[in-house]
């Protein structure tokens, strides 16, 4: 699995025994999906994944109301073989920008407690402020971003001291060996 800075983030969050649902915003195809089922996946003994561009009837989940029960039960009606297991189970909404509604739950589930919540989505449309208004306070973001450099050398297989030592250069002003410059050019052509 590609490492990428999210995942730091994610184990800091899941950590934090007082976190709140997660958003995770950024253009679209950069990989907020993959991160999150891969964190889900090793993290929780279940995980509830519902988009709601690929599955339009999840959006329906929160016509009864916000309430975490409710929206658990019509999880259930829709789908009946999930497994819903309090302080085990990961709910991932996913193309959020794509159900407001959703956003607004987010209130709920924070003070409900007994599930943890990532909602991912590019928010660049045009519910971003709707989804910002109705989760006010009971929400985290995360901006993610395409991949940069330094995940793109720690998919190469470099250290994280390797890359440190690169940007210690940086810092410092202290020239690169010949070396270090030829390699480090080859992979950012």
């Amino acid at each position: 699995m590609l490492k990428r800075k999210v995942d730091s983030y994610l184990e800091e969050w899941y950590r934090n025994p007082y976190h709140k649902p997660l958003i995770i915003n950024g253009a679209r195809q950069i990989g907020k999906t993959m991160s999150v089922r891969a964190f889900g996946k090793t993290h929780y003994e279940s995980v509830v994944e519902m988009n709601f561009v690929l599955e339009e009837k999840y959006r329906s989940i929160f016509d009864d109301g916000y309430e975490v029960d409710t929206i658990l039960k019509n999880i259930s009606m829709l789908n009946p073989k999930v497994k819903l297991i309090p302080g085990k189970t990961l709910l991932f909404f996913d193309e959020l920008q794509k159900c407001p509604a959703c956003a607004t739950s987010l209130k709920s589930f924070c003070q409900d407690g007994r599930y943890d919540v990532i909602c991912s989505g590019s928010l660049m449309g045009i519910y971003y402020e709707e989804i910002e208004s109705n989760a006010v306070g009971f929400k985290e973001d995360y901006p993610m971003h395409s991949l940069d450099f330094e995940e793109f050398l720690w998919a190469k297989g470099y250290s994280e001291e390797q890359v440190e030592d690169l940007y210690r250069h940086m810092d410092t002003l202290e020239p690169f060996s010949q070396l270090e410059l030829d390699t480090m050019m080859r992979h950012f052509k």
